[in-house]
């Protein structure tokens, strides 16, 4: 059964530069007031707040980055910082965000310039840990790399993938899963003592069954669930809420196919969950988590191909990058998820008391569902 996933509205397009834009992330900040990033090849960065992302206008801030541009950004986990890699100095640079006078963010500065770590490197993924204790980057040449907040390397690995497509930082900050040309995800633990002093990084466990290589990987936000997609035409869906150290081993839950395997593939798994997203070419396809099935499939998005996707932090929208235009979407299939799910907590409850509640989420999800749904054909009108 194919469920619809409806745009926000008709007018939530976020458009920027008038250049193509780079294969660029999209990030939103999980502080209350949500912002959302996307550099393109202008030299600028963009800031949307998606309190805008129902309104017909949307008002961006925009900021300059001086003689560059950048290619990854992150959020500071206080909100009050973006993190960047900029393209021709090759390094990090940290910029803080301005208040005006009505409290709003200003333009941009830069507080903060890393040095340089590998003239030569070009860095595929950066993050910042939720803790604020450190700042991961990972390159083309299978270096992982932790840095300090102040710009010091504090330990650097070979991922050991030959050729590294994507390295991912859980939302909790503890682990990194890198992906490559070897048919296995590589999680790795970013270790700190009990006084909060780097201790290193050490290989948890692997995410395996693929018979080719691995485009990227993406882990839910209690770190209990991550998921992979193949060059092999297929994605898994693994249970990692184990205790590694006990020699406890990670269970495969679900595994399906994807169309135009023959296309880069872009994977993300909902922070609750329940939905998973997998972006090829133009097409993006969303999938249940608690039974594998399709829930929707959108084609032709963009001309171009999708760049990069990602959810946000309640896991009710879907964003979508390409060509020169961000793209808000309604997660309609994680309503449906989040159904399938409670419903089958029904068959489970072993009281009456507890079978009640459950049917009064279901019965609640469902009106959610519902009210979601008018929303969206209102204003497609």
């Amino acid at each position: 059964m194919c469920y619809q996933m409806e745009q926000l509205l008709a007018g939530s397009t976020l458009s920027g530069s008038a250049r193509q834009a780079l294969p660029s992330p999209l990030v939103l900040s999980t502080r209350l007031s949500c912002w959302f990033n996307w550099f393109a090849g202008n030299r600028t960065v963009q800031i949307w707040t998606t309190k805008d992302f129902a309104h017909k206008e949307h008002k961006s801030l925009r900021g300059n980055i001086d003689f560059d541009f950048a290619t990854k950004v992150c959020w500071s986990p206080d909100g009050k910082a973006i993190i960047l890699q900029k393209s021709v100095a090759n390094t990090i640079e940290v910029y803080k965000l301005t208040k005006k006078p009505d409290g709003s963010p200003g333009t941009p500065q830069v507080s903060l310039t890393f040095p340089q770590h590998d003239r030569e490197a070009d860095v595929i993924a950066l993050d910042v840990a939720v803790t604020g204790k450190f700042i991961m980057t990972c390159n083309n040449k299978n270096q992982l790399v932790i840095w300090s907040l102040r710009g010091e390397v504090m330990e650097m690995v070979d991922t050991r993938h030959g050729d590294t497509y994507s390295a991912t930082l859980s939302p909790c900050g503890r682990f990194v899963a890198t992906t490559g040309f070897t048919p296995d995800v590589k999680v790795w633990e970013v270790r700190f003592g009990k006084t909060g002093t780097f201790e290193g990084i050490k290989r948890a466990f692997d995410l395996t069954g693929h018979k080719a290589g691995i485009y990227s990987c993406s882990i839910n936000s209690d770190s209990s669930r991550m998921v992979s997609v193949s060059k092999d035409g297929t994605w898994r869906l693994f249970d990692t809420n184990i205790e590694y150290q006990k020699g406890q081993l990670v269970y495969l839950l679900l595994s399906g196919a994807y169309d135009r395997k023959q296309e880069p593939a872009i994977i993300r798994i909902a922070p609750d969950g329940r939905t998973i997203a997998i972006a090829a070419a133009a097409s993006l396809t969303c999938f249940s988590a608690i039974t594998g099935e399709v829930l929707n499939t959108i084609t032709d998005i963009y001309s171009g191909s999708i760049v990069d996707l990602c959810f946000d932090p309640e896991s009710k929208l879907l964003l979508t990058l390409g060509d020169r235009h961000v793209r808000v979407f309604h997660n309609v299939a994680g309503y449906h998820a989040t159904i399938q799910d409670l419903e089958q907590s029904v068959k489970k409850a072993t009281t009456a008391g507890m079978r009640e509640r459950i049917n009064q989420q279901v019965r609640e999800a469902k009106k959610a569902l519902e009210a979601i749904q008018k929303l969206t054909r209102v204003k497609a009108k």
